[in-house]
């Protein structure tokens, strides 16, 4: 959950910095934006697979005690 969170935060940090630097040269912040999203695309992806096996290895280590 906090990976997911994370990417989230990089996804929405540049469109704070843009807005706060009072906007601006809009070509420049597409090109720049676009190494956040991948950033923040991997780090989503990396938190979801980790959730995934999270709890995939609590289901399966409580399947393993009941029996």
């Amino acid at each position: 959950m906090i990976l997911l969170g994370l990417a989230l935060l990089v996804l929405v940090l540049p469109f704070g910095l843009f807005l706060l630097g009072g906007g601006g040269d809009g070509e420049a912040f597409s090109a720049m934006l676009r190494g956040f999203l991948i950033v923040a695309a991997v780090i989503g992806v990396l938190g979801l697979a980790a959730l995934t096996f999270g709890i995939v290895a609590v289901n399966s280590s409580r399947r393993g005690a009941a029996q």
